[in-house]
């Protein structure tokens, strides 16, 4: 299953990094088109799932920042402030 991922991701990745390779174009001759149409629409849905997760992870780490922001705001209103 690991090696099929890496099959699947190959392009993907190389695609991030801007190489690009013979074999990975769209018409390398490949003779399975079933193949290709399924790899095709796995990698359309992990990047959408990627996109999403990164949304996600944002909207995380806002409510994160917004409460820390919000308890050091309240610590000063408490008189949690050191000033000399």
């Amino acid at each position: 299953m690991v090696i099929g991922a890496a099959v699947l991701l190959r392009p993907l990745a190389a695609s991030r990094c801007g190489a690009t390779r013979a074999h990975d174009a769209p018409d390398s001759g490949v003779q399975n088109k079933a193949f290709e149409d399924y790899r095709r629409a796995t990698l359309e849905r992990l990047e959408k799932e990627a996109d999403e997760f990164r949304a996600y992870l944002d909207k995380l780490r806002r409510a994160a920042d917004a409460s820390a922001f919000q308890a050091f705001l309240q610590s000063r209103r408490n008189g949690g402030s050191s000033a000399s």
